[in-house]
């Protein structure tokens, strides 16, 4: 059986919205009143530009349009990128990274998702699968968009 998720574009923009002004106005005070530097109208008004191009570009390159899995294989299609149907044999890696989940697979090294696009029960369904299959694949750190698992100590 094979499990679609569906994202939102809508749930991915109130994330991102949510996230630039809570830095906003976490900068805005920390300026303003930590360095006696308040902002003007004219700079408060340009922050309408990342408010309009974040989500737009999260959307584009961390929201697959096509993501799909079932107990054999994994299908993942980007905008502007062809489909990867790979078999979760060739799976390296999983785990959260910066905002994003991270999945890395051996030959075609590894996808970023944002997974707030995602309602939580489809995205519980991707998550709850992999940490019940493949437990012994969750990695404990990443360098840039490479996984890695810190070895057991020995007892």
């Amino acid at each position: 059986m094979t499990i679609q998720l569906h994202p939102s574009f809508s749930r991915c923009a109130i994330w991102v919205v949510a996230a630039i002004l809570v830095l906003a106005v976490i900068v805005y005070f920390w300026q303003g009143y930590g360095e006696g530097d308040w902002w003007t109208r004219d700079y408060i008004f340009s922050m309408f530009i990342p408010v309009a191009i974040g989500p737009v570009a999260v959307w584009l390159m961390f929201v697959p349009s096509q993501l799909e899995f079932s107990e054999s294989h994994i299908g993942i299609k980007f905008r502007f990128r062809p489909l990867y149907a790979l078999s979760w044999s060739d799976l390296k890696y999983y785990g959260a990274g910066q905002s994003v989940f991270m999945i890395q697979f051996a030959g075609c090294g590894t996808f970023q998702i944002f997974p707030q696009a995602y309602s939580r029960g489809d995205w519980l369904l991707l998550r709850n699968f992999l940490l019940s299959t493949f437990p012994e694949k969750k990695a404990s750190g990443y360098i840039g968009n490479q996984m890695f698992k810190w070895p057991r100590p020995k007892a």
